[in-house]
């Protein structure tokens, strides 16, 4: 029943990167990307044409209305994927925290087929999370990543997600890899930015993994300059992007590590490092 590979961040981590890479060297012909339609092969799980195909589904508008009932539904979706599907692998992206609520897991070992979890600087995400929500200022942003009861709502066909605080998101997945380290894989923004090569590679391979699949270096090269960020850039100034924000001007803003050390207040900086002291030095943040 394992047909699900997970691409699960925190938002604003990197999870587009490696879906645009992934789109261009698994779904095109020669791993160029000329318009943003590939990255549609790879779903949103919370998208609502996924939730509708179960039988006892409620109607959208009562998670309008109470959006953590989404939890009913959790591993029903991933039940009627299989079901629907059971010769077709689906890699899905997700913003959620991999928790149990209500005594409903996010997800479990029994329809993960691999899961690659990507992990950014949280001093990086306040910065992007500031201007993709168009937030008026860096102490709103920071109330978002430590606020452990921090959901999204509903958006047209876009169900809510549980997002918690940036150090409950990865301590959620965290405590999935040390569960089950063969389906999983953490990859740090920084090291994708910094290595580009090596990171698209083992991520390539580890989707890849017993599969008699080999790399097409031709195709591998193309799509790494596919999503070089001055050609997304490009190709977002002139076609657009449709998962901007309204109020943004961008989505592919920057694509920068260490930005924090000219932009956010030094104060700031250190209520972040105090909050997520532990998991930072984990990572090598600190």
């Amino acid at each position: 029943m394992k047909n699900i590979i997970w691409l699960a961040s925190y938002p604003k981590s990197g999870n587009t990167l490696i879906r645009l890479f992934l789109s261009c060297y698994l779904f095109s012909k020669d791993g160029t990307l000329e318009n943003f339609n590939l990255i549609r092969n790879i779903i949103l799980f919370n998208h609502f044409d996924i939730f509708n195909k179960i039988e006892d589904i409620c109607n959208k508008d009562e998670f309008v209305k109470n959006p953590e009932k989404i939890s009913n539904y959790w591993i029903k979706a991933q039940e009627s994927l299989y079901k629907n599907h059971p010769k077709e692998i689906f890699i899905l992206k997700t913003h959620n925290a991999n928790i149990v609520y209500n005594n409903n897991p996010f997800t479990n070992e029994r329809y993960t087929k691999r899961f690659i979890y990507i992990v950014r600087d949280p001093r990086s995400v306040l910065i992007s999370s500031k201007y993709h929500y168009n937030l008026d200022n860096y102490e709103i942003a920071m109330e978002h990543i430590l606020s452990d009861k921090r959901l999204t709502y509903v958006n047209k066909n876009i169900l809510p997600e549980f997002l918690l605080s940036w150090r409950s998101h990865y301590i959620s997945w965290r405590k999935f890899y040390r569960e089950y380290p063969n389906l999983g894989l953490i990859i740090k923004f920084e090291d994708l930015i910094a290595q580009p090569e090596k990171m698209f590679l083992k991520i390539l391979n580890f989707i890849q993994e017993n599969s008699s699949s080999e790399i097409d270096n031709k195709k591998f090269n193309n799509s790494l300059r596919s999503v070089q960020f001055n050609n997304l850039q490009s190709i977002e100034k002139t076609q657009g992007f449709d998962e901007k924000r309204g109020q943004a001007k961008y989505f592919f803003r920057k694509g920068v590590i260490d930005e924090w050390r000219k932009e956010v207040p030094g104060n700031l900086l250190k209520v972040v490092e105090k909050e997520f002291n532990q998991e930072m030095k984990e990572l090598g943040y600190l």
